[in-house]
């Protein structure tokens, strides 16, 4: 029994030590650039109602909106407060793909009030920038727009309509 529980506290040790050696980037704390708009970039904050600004902020760009009859397209970002995915763990590990910011490409139905995810993208600085990793490119027909949601923000933006859709 006592070696079961001297080799239990080396490994608690062993786990110390490693975590120690961490990057420090992936420590939890407020990054620089958190909100800060890139020179030349035209992101628009979305109504404060639907924001998170203690998680994240949540932008479109007025520029990339296109309207085909009653589907509208445009890009999405959003940019977290902190780093976004799991933590490396130790400097000799391999650590899966952080980011601090998305963009998507969304498509809404005006007359249907649904939202497909057309493409999306993770960036490892904020604001859209950095190394850029695809992650999604969607075929379907989308889902409900959901009353109080972010894409409902954008649905009031992209199919200029105020009232809630239903």
């Amino acid at each position: 029994m006592l070696n079961v529980t001297a080799l239990g506290l080396s490994i608690c040790v062993l786990l110390l030590i490693l975590a120690s050696c961490a990057d420090p980037g992936s420590q939890i704390r407020q990054p620089r650039g958190y909100g800060e708009m890139p020179p030349g970039e035209t992101w628009v904050p979305v109504d404060r109602a639907y924001q998170s600004p203690s998680r994240e902020m949540v932008y479109y760009d007025p520029q990339t909106v296109r309207r085909d009859g009653d589907r509208v397209t445009l890009w999405q970002l959003i940019d977290y407060k902190w780093m976004q995915g799991n933590a490396p763990f130790g400097m000799f590990m391999m650590s899966p793909h952080r980011f601090f910011s998305t963009k998507t490409r969304k498509e809404f139905d005006c007359a249907h009030n649904s939202v497909r995810l057309l493409a999306s993208s993770e960036f490892s600085q904020h604001m859209g920038t950095g190394t850029q990793h695809a992650v999604l490119v969607e075929q379907g027909d989308g889902q409900p727009v959901e009353p109080g949601s972010i894409n409902q923000a954008l649905w009031e933006v992209a199919c200029g309509m105020t009232t809630t859709p239903s």
